[in-house]
């Protein structure tokens, strides 16, 4: 899980500055965290909740730095 988090931490840090194609190869590597984010969450305690909510919102800030035609 702090891999996943690591993860996205860094992709969102990185939507903040891409440009152009880099955002739109960029989103796919969004998606992939939001899927494997989703997964994770469907086997870990109540106790992560909190965790996942902060990741979670981290991935929807990803989207919209990455433009307003790709995901909102």
């Amino acid at each position: 899980m702090n891999r996943l988090e690591g993860e996205i931490d860094h992709t969102l840090e990185l939507s903040t500055i891409c440009r152009g194609e880099w955002c739109r190869a960029l989103e796919s590597q969004v998606n992939n965290l939001d899927a494997e984010l989703t997964e994770v969450s469907r086997v870990k305690t109540i106790a992560d909740s909190s965790r996942f909510a902060k990741m979670s919102e981290k991935v929807r800030k990803a989207y919209r730095n990455l433009g307003p035609n790709i995901h909102v």
